[in-house]
């Protein structure tokens, strides 16, 4: 992406829109940037005002300002967005030069991962013999996986404390310089960025200098961004799983009698085990915080002043670690100046996972009646299951402690459950006129869950035949669903991630002018937000004219986990259908089928994002989505946690239609026979809906069918050509077109739920 433009700041857009809109891509190209490392932030925590310049480029050997080593991209009313200082025609700071895209550290990331499986498998039968049949047999499965991956290299980018004696901006160490001096040396004594301010503002800078100048402002904190090489990128696991299966089946002749006959039994016990081991290797960021002086009220390095409390093993073996160490910031992806500093902050991230399950399980079929049409068949059975999990975490995992890494709780639980079932099937008539085939089944299953109780299942089905070419078919049924062990027993999990919060108020609302600046009041008829989110905010105490300096995308901590409290899924559904198979000639084969389905779901267990809850409580018209429950703000009005965890969804309907054809023809070429079939399937979707009830029972209800991701038409066909051992097969998927929600002007959601602001 070029970076050499020549930008005018005419008010449209803030300083900082700019900027942003320049770092996701060159305006008004597709162009857009990945993840950048090679800069550092000066933070303004301590100075009486902002720093004009707030990012400074590693630039080893130059610098257009006072920053030993580094150079800024642009400075204040220049005119030219990006410095050129030297008149090369080129910006003093290139972003190409600090973006990832393109390097090493990311194309030598694994684009699948390493994995390798072993398998054995043994199974076998004894028939006993006598009158009974009886047979024994078993089954044994056990594999072992190995798998390993090397991700893209990650930015590592902790805060540094102002007096740490390695920061860049502490004029009292190694090598800092004071920063307030070191910008005012690029505004004022750089020629090329004065002849640049003095062409667009028509004076130099110095006649500013009682506004612009900072003068010493002492140390001030940093925060550099670099990636390390084999933080967070590799990881490595092993899987076990074993099985095995041993049953008893054979016949019993015992219960011929009456109308009974053909019964036979089937009993098995089942046992698995599975065991998974992952690790994942990166820098812990509680031991960064105290290597860098973070727990420090002075910022010295390896000091705990403040209270803070550490695990056991950060203390130990502490390093004081030089974040501005050239070999950091050489060639994009760097190394530590030292080996004790590596050694110290590197840990392993480690995770240990057992699953087992029991099953015994036990059925008998047989004949119970003669009707005209053949005999009626019962089957009945009986199954018992038990689960259990263990997913016990490190610390590390547990605790979250890697730097920008969630926490992981794992998860410990078992559950049993008990069920009995039957299935009775009766061919009603046969061989009538209008009756070729009319059969009818019929089955139930009562299950007794540990936690859930007692509920029932039954599904009925209906074929009927008025010709042999047709067949009309109708089914409809009931399921249960009891929720597994993660979405019971998963423990909590904690993160922090980039949430945009459509409660901020968008520049456009002070007429693009910077937010805070006197002259700029608040406008609501420029406020570009839809009504009912900013009423949303409102009924959560925050203003319209709520500013956060403009910051609408901030880390916000993200937590998930499973619930005892979850609801189990149930559902009903029908359907309606034919199948027509041509037969009035032998020369070819040619059949079509559809079938009409509706399918609705109570209780649907989701994990919904924080995108999508952030989406559905402040864009629902009716100002009652159940989402908003799940999302807290701090006294500061910002959002300080987001609960993820899994959630029942009141509701949720399918409705469509299924079409298939299919031809089967022989043909001749050169006197050898090519056989040509052509398949073709396709779905009509005509409901693809979501209902939610509030706490107070009000409706929010979403229709997808036809948006993003549920086209109104999904096909494919397959045509294959075969010719004694070789085959030519095409096959052609189709999709229809899909309507997307425009986009609302502040930029709140794209067709995935999220704020695209945010690359």
């Amino acid at each position: 992406c070029e970076t050499n433009y020549e930008v005018t700041n005419t008010g449209e857009y803030r300083t900082e829109d700019l900027f942003w809109e320049y770092a996701r891509g060159a305006k008004g190209t597709d162009c857009k940037y990945g993840a950048m490392t090679g800069y550092a932030n000066i933070l303004q925590g301590n100075a009486p005002y902002n720093l004009w310049v707030p990012l400074v480029f590693y630039t080893p050997g130059a610098a257009n300002g006072g920053f030993p080593g580094f150079s800024t991209h642009r400075g204040p009313y220049a005119g030219a967005f990006y410095n050129d200082t030297d008149g090369d025609g080129v910006a003093d700071v290139s972003w190409s030069e600090y973006i990832l895209n393109g390097t090493d550290a990311v194309n030598n990331a694994y684009l699948y991962p390493d994995y390798e499986t072993t398998t054995s498998m043994a199974y076998g039968e004894y028939t006993f013999g006598g009158d009974n049949n009886l047979t024994g047999y078993f089954e044994a499965l056990y594999s072992d996986s190995e798998y390993s991956q090397f991700g893209q290299a990650a930015q590592f980018f902790p805060n540094v404390p102002a007096n740490n004696p390695y920061n860049i901006c502490n004029p009292n160490g190694v090598r800092g310089v004071d920063c307030g001096n070191a910008e005012d040396v690029f505004m004022f004594t750089n020629p090329g960025y004065a002849a640049a301010f003095e062409s667009a503002q028509g004076v130099p800078p110095t006649f500013y200098y009682g506004f612009l100048a900072n003068g010493p402002l002492g140390p001030m904190p940093t925060r550099p961004v670099v990636s390390v090489i084999g933080d967070r990128t590799s990881s490595d696991a092993s899987f076990q799983n074993g099985r095995i299966v041993g049953g008893l089946k054979g016949d019993l002749p015992g219960l011929s009698f009456g109308s009974l006959s053909n019964w036979g039994f089937d009993a098995y016990l089942s046992y698995s085990k599975s065991k998974g081991a992952s690790h994942r290797y990166g820098i812990r960021g509680d031991r960064a915080d105290l290597s860098l002086g973070n727990y420090s009220s002075t910022g010295t390095p390896c000091e705990n002043d403040t209270g803070v409390a550490m695990a056991d093993d950060v203390a130990p073996g502490c390093v004081a670690v030089d974040m501005y160490a050239p070999s950091l910031w050489d060639g994009g992806v760097g190394d530590f100046a030292t080996q004790a500093e590596r050694d110290y902050l590197f840990d392993s991230r480690d995770f240990d996972t057992t699953y087992e399950q029991t099953i015994f399980s036990g059925s008998m079929t047989g004949d119970v009646y003669q009707l005209e049409g053949g005999p009626v068949l019962l089957g009945l059975g009986f199954e018992y299951r038990k689960d259990e999990i263990t997913s016990m975490p490190d610390a590390v995992a547990r605790d979250g402690l890697f730097f920008g890494y969630f926490s992981d709780g794992g998860a410990v639980g078992d559950r049993d459950s008990k069920e009995v079932f039957f299935e009775l099937e009766a061919p009603l008539l046969s061989g009538k006129p209008i009756a070729k085939e009319l059969i009818m089944n019929v089955s139930a299953r009562l299950t007794d869950d540990e936690i859930y109780g007692t509920n029932t299942t039954e599904s009925v089905k209906i074929g009927w035949r008025p010709v042999n070419s047709l067949l009309i078919r109708a089914t409809y049924g009931t399921a249960f669903r009891a929720p597994n062990l993660r979405e019971l027993y998963l423990l909590n999990q904690t993160g922090f991630n980039s949430v945009y919060d459509p409660c901020v108020t968008p520049t456009e609302a002070y007429g693009g002018g910077t937010i805070g600046e006197d002259e700029d009041q608040y406008d609501p008829a420029l406020d570009t937000r839809e009504p009912e989110t900013i009423a949303i905010c409102a009924s959560q105490g925050v203003p319209a004219d709520f500013q956060n300096g403009g910051i609408d995308v901030y880390s916000v901590e993200l937590g998930a986990g499973g619930s005892l409290t979850l609801d189990p899924e149930t559902s009903e559904s029908w359907t309606a259908g034919f199948a027509w198979e041509q037969e009035f000639s032998n020369e070819f084969e040619f059949g079509v089928s559809s079938t009409y389905y509706e399918v609705e779901i109570e209780d649907t267990i989701i994990e919904p994002s924080s995108g999508y809850i952030i989406y559905d409580c402040y864009s629902d018209e009716n100002q009652s989505s159940a989402y908003c429950s799940r999302i807290t703000r701090g006294d500061d009005l910002l959002l300080s946690f987001i609960d993820q965890g899994f959630v029942n969804r009141d509701n949720e309907n399918g409705r469509g239609v299924d079409v298939n054809l299919s031809f089967a023809d022989q043909f001749t070429i050169m006197d050898r026979p090519i056989e040509l079939t052509v398949d073709i399937s396709a779905n009509k979707q005509i409901e693809r809906s979501i209902r939610d009830l509030d706490d107070a029972g009000l409706e929010d209800y979403s229709d997808f069918a036809e948006e993003w991701g549920f086209p109104q038409w999904k096909a494919n066909s397959t045509i294959r050509f075969e010719y004694e051992k070789w085959r030519l097969q095409f096959r052609t998927n189709y999709i229809a077109a899909q309507d997307q929600d425009p986009l609302q002007v502040d930029g709140f959601n794209d067709i995935y739920g999220t704020n695209p602001n945010v690359s």
